[in-house]
């Protein structure tokens, strides 16, 4: 019987150690702080399924409502920054995640101006800085 060998130059060899490397920097780039894993369902939300029909803030003729904050110092800097993720406790306060990892809360809403119901004005108070 008659073994075959295949050839393996160093380059080749070395070539593949460098991709796995490469593949693996790519990997803990991209997911700095592991790997997503998957939640069994009795740690999932367990709140009602979202309700696509739901348009409550959108106006009559299709517009978005717009929520910015009202600063009550003229020239401080304001908390809202790149609001990313709106959350809504059992009470039903607006909650957000901004760019800064701070969990502001979003309450006392008020309309800006009469002629405009697109935009509205709120309070803001930060809650946690969650820094990173």
């Amino acid at each position: 019987m008659v073994k075959a060998q295949i050839p393996v130059s160093p380059l080749g060899f070395v070539s593949v150690i460098f991709a796995a490397v490469g593949i693996h920097q790519l990997l803990s780039n991209q997911f700095p702080h592991g790997r997503p894993v998957d939640l069994a369902p009795s740690n999932r939300h367990s709140g009602p399924p979202m309700d696509p029909t739901n348009v409550s803030l959108r106006l009559s003729n299709g517009k978005l409502t717009k929520i910015y904050e009202r600063v009550e110092e003229e020239g401080s800097p304001g908390l809202m920054v790149g609001p990313e993720t709106l959350i809504f406790d059992n009470n039903g306060t607006m909650y957000t995640l901004t760019e800064q990892s701070k969990l502001v809360s979003i309450t006392d809403f008020r309309q800006k101006r009469d002629d405009d119901a697109s935009i509205i004005t709120a309070k803001v108070t930060e809650v946690a800085d969650l820094g990173i």
